[in-house]
């Protein structure tokens, strides 16, 4: 079977069931990222991917895939990237057919890199990832966030949010193409000491997660070359199908998670378009907030 695609691309298995408490098939999953690739795929493009598979279900468990699989077909492209003395070669989903091909192999999470193949040692954007621990949740993520748009105002600069979909929210700086990953990392920590200092009741900067106590972690380690998060639009193996929603900032305090789904996602896009198209073209500088911070921009 095909779906419409620059190339035909072979599809397996459509009847088995991802999410069982929902009745989602993978047919469902493959329509879905067809109806969205349109806003979905410029977030991918030329960017080294680790894929969460699920091939019996999120029930059944899943697995981290980084290295291209020897059966993927030839027309799909791949990055070798050499981490020490470990080459691994990424998938690359450049185009329609890739993304459903993906599918096809119960990818239910795309994790790009914040850097692309072109510039691999310079990311795009830095990424400040409001991780709540339990009993905190995604209503402290919101609260984190707004008070992290209170300081990038402060410093001229604008970040988009979205949701993880699960019960974080993710917020990108984009920035001039010539920081390291080093450097966008001391910004998001500093910025991450500024929300503890001001709120420590609700934010930690602890790593260890048993030490937490319930409170909203800021995790500066996703700005290293190499790590990843969520995909904008890319589904999340949870109950309900949840996606990670773009947000506007004001919409950000009255949604919920689960508002966002494969079955809803498609129709918002119709309505907002990708509210994150502005992160791939907009180049902030941040040498003045560096400064600002005690940051030294050359790290």
């Amino acid at each position: 079977m095909s779906v419409l695609s620059s190339r035909r691309v072979q599809l397996t298995h459509l009847d088995r069931v991802l999410w069982p408490g929902d009745g989602i098939t993978k047919a469902e999953l493959v329509s879905y990222l067809t109806a969205v690739a349109d806003a979905m795929l410029p977030h991918l493009r030329d960017r080294p991917l680790s894929l969460t598979r699920f091939p019996r279900g999120i029930q059944s468990g899943g697995f981290y895939q980084k290295n291209a699989p020897a059966y993927a077909p030839g027309w799909i492209k791949t990055y070798t990237f050499a981490h020490g003395d470990r080459a691994v070669r990424y998938i690359l989903c450049q185009d329609l057919a890739t993304l459903q091909w993906l599918g096809n192999q119960a990818v239910i999470e795309i994790h790009p890199w914040l850097s692309r193949t072109e510039s691999p040692y310079v990311p795009d954007f830095a990424v400040i990832d409001l991780d709540p621990d339990p009993p905190a949740g995604f209503a402290e993520a919101v609260q984190a966030a707004l008070l992290v748009k209170q300081v990038l105002d402060a410093f001229g600069l604008r970040g988009f949010p979205k949701t993880s979909g699960a019960t974080g929210v993710h917020i990108y700086v984009p920035v001039v193409p010539r920081y390291t990953y080093a450097t966008l990392a001391a910004f998001v920590g500093a910025v991450g000491d500024l929300l503890r200092d001001s709120v420590p009741w609700l934010v930690t900067r602890e790593r260890t997660v048993a030490r937490r106590g319930g409170k909203l972690y800021v995790d500066h380690l996703q700005n290293v070359l190499g790590k990843t998060l969520v995909a904008p639009y890319s589904p999340r193996p949870l109950d309900g199908a949840p996606v990670s929603a773009p947000l506007r900032w004001e919409e950000l305090p009255r949604v919920t998670p689960q508002m966002f789904t494969i079955r809803t996602m498609p129709a918002r896009l119709a309505t907002v378009g990708d509210l994150f198209h502005e992160v791939l073209g907009e180049r902030q500088d941040i040498d003045g907030a560096l400064r600002q911070l005690g940051l030294d921009a050359r790290v």
